[in-house]
């Protein structure tokens, strides 16, 4: 079962975080890691520095625009630029939400939520209906990318979920693709996949790391792009729907970077062989075990929140 991270868009910042201590706030580099405990804190440290490793090649691979796994994800050589700078941010943990204050230089911040009351605001404006954190974390939902602010916020469900393990497998010293990269259909036309995985993604992307990667280039997505014309936020997770999208629209959507950063990192090479309208057209998987009650592969469950002013009381 593929893990739900969720996404929070078009926030209306009123941020109070004068309450904060600095003995609750920890570093990674310029992330700051809020109210998560020392064990907890450790291993979000941990988990930045993985991303870091793995997005290294990434950025240079996207410099090239000819690599496999670019040509899937991001299709146009005149994403190559977008999706370098992107990831090199996420890298260097650059200021998307700037000004600096007390917290941060302006980085994506994570905030574990452990109960209700500690992240919270309204929908729509300071007098709209009530929101929590807290209150959309669920055994599936296990973050949220507080979009238009600099918060992420981590649920209790991260660090218990038996459907996410901490690291994906080490690629093979010889170069050869890692045992969890995505496989093709018989007709090598789209990826393989089954009703428990979502066609695959599931075993390339179903990490620890790579929610903690997803989580970030959400954030830097819409400081970057913000809603790039759409309505609300692209979210695909499906791995053969995200290979299906225009050029532009690839930009928008954090799975695909994440998809692409995991297969740079597993040295995948394993691409379906169409692109453009034939790949649009490409008929069904018919050695898979597709879900017959999906008419929509693309969708999942609504995880977003529009329009909320958000406030932070303080840790106690």
């Amino acid at each position: 079962m593929l893990v739900k991270r969720g996404l929070s868009l078009g926030l209306l910042t009123q941020l109070s975080t004068a309450a904060l201590i600095p003995r609750q706030i920890g570093y990674a580099g310029q992330y700051a890691i809020v109210n998560c405990g020392p064990d907890n804190t450790a291993i979000l440290h941990t988990l930045l520095d993985e991303v870091y490793t793995a997005l290294l090649p990434a950025v240079q691979d996207a410099k090239s625009t000819q690599g496999p796994a670019f040509q899937a994800f991001f299709k146009d050589a005149k994403n190559g630029a977008g999706v370098s700078n992107l990831l090199a941010n996420i890298a260097e943990g650059a200021a998307a939400f700037p000004p600096p204050d007390h917290i941060s230089n302006g980085a994506p911040v994570f905030f574990c939520v452990t109960r209700k009351g500690q992240l919270t605001g309204r929908f729509d404006s300071s007098t709209g209906p009530p929101f929590d954190a807290f209150d959309r974390c669920s055994d599936r939902l296990v973050a949220q990318s507080l979009s238009g602010t600099k918060y992420i916020s981590i649920c209790p469900s991260f660090w218990t979920s038996p459907a996410l393990v901490t690291s994906p497998p080490a690629p093979p010293a010889n170069n050869q693709p890692a045992s969890n990269c995505l496989s093709l259909s018989r007709n090598q036309k789209q990826f393989r996949g089954t009703a428990n995985n979502r066609h695959g993604a599931g075993g390339l992307v179903q990490y620890k790391v790579w929610v903690v990667l997803e989580e970030l280039v959400h954030s830097y997505i819409f400081a970057a792009f913000g809603l790039g014309g759409h309505s609300s936020a692209l979210d695909i997770y499906d791995a053969n729907a995200a290979l299906k999208l225009s050029a532009k629209d690839s930009l928008l959507n954090a799975p695909n970077y994440v998809l692409y950063v995991a297969s740079v990192y597993g040295h995948c090479t394993a691409f379906p062989s169409l692109n453009g309208r034939e790949l649009l057209d490409a008929g069904p998987d018919i050695t898979a075990n597709q879900p017959t009650s999906e008419t929509n592969p693309a969708s999942v469950e609504p995880s977003v929140v529009q329009n909320v002013a958000l406030n932070i009381p303080g840790v106690p």
